[in-house]
C-alpha cells in the first residue's frame, strides 16, 4: 500500500527530477566534450531536447494536480460557494474533454510515427519515443484532472453534510 501511495503522490515528482538530472548530465557532458576536448557528442543536444519535451509534458500533469496552472478567478470568486462549486465543475468537464480529445490524437500520431519506423539522426532512438510524451502528459493531467474534481465534489458534500448536521 505504501508504494501505491508513493506512486500516487510523487510519481510526477520522482520522475521529473529523474529526467532533469539526466538532462543536466547530458548537456554537461556535451559541454566538456566540446570546449574542454574538442569532440562534441552527436546525440546529446538531441536527447536534451527530448528529454525536455518529457519534462514539459510531464511538468503541466505536475501542476494540474498542484493547482498551478494560471486561471481567471475574478467572477467564479464573487459566485457563492454553490456556484463556484459548479463552476468547477463545468470547467473541469471541459478541460477534460479537450484533454481525452488530445490524448486520441497525439496517440494516433504516435503510433503513425512508431509505424513509420523513424529514428533520430543523431541518437538512433525510436522518434515515438519524444512523441509519446505528449499522450502520456495529457493523460496524466487528465487523470489528476479527475482526482482533484473527485477531491472537490467530496469536500463539498462533506462540508455540506457538516453544516445539515450541525443545524445550518
Amino acid at each position: 500500500m505504501k508504494v501505491l501511495k508513493l506512486i500516487d503522490e510523487k510519481l510526477e515528482e520522482i520522475f521529473l527530477v529523474i529526467i532533469l538530472i539526466a538532462a543536466v548530465v547530458i548537456v554537461a557532458m556535451q559541454v566538456v566534450t566540446r570546449y574542454v576536448f574538442k569532440i562534441p557528442l552527436p546525440w546529446s543536444e538531441e536527447i536534451a531536447r527530448y528529454l525536455f519535451l518529457w519534462l514539459t509534458w510531464v511538468g503541466a500533469s505536475y501542476a494540474t494536480k498542484e493547482r498551478k496552472h494560471v486561471s481567471i478567478d475574478l467572477v467564479y470568486e464573487k459566485l457563492p460557494e454553490k456556484g463556484q462549486m459548479i463552476c468547477k465543475v463545468i470547467t473541469n468537464i471541459i478541460w477534460l474533454v479537450f484533454l481525452l480529445m488530445m490524448v486520441q490524437l497525439s496517440m494516433k500520431l504516435t503510433l503513425s510515427v512508431a509505424s513509420g519506423g523513424q529514428t533520430a539522426t543523431g541518437s538512433g532512438i525510436p522518434m515515438w519515443i519524444p512523441y509519446a510524451s505528449i499522450p502520456t502528459g495529457m493523460g496524466l493531467m487528465a487523470f489528476r484532472l479527475i482526482q482533484n474534481c473527485y477531491k472537490d465534489v467530496k469536500a463539498y458534500t462533506e462540508k455540506k453534510r457538516e453544516a445539515n448536521v450541525n443545524g445550518n
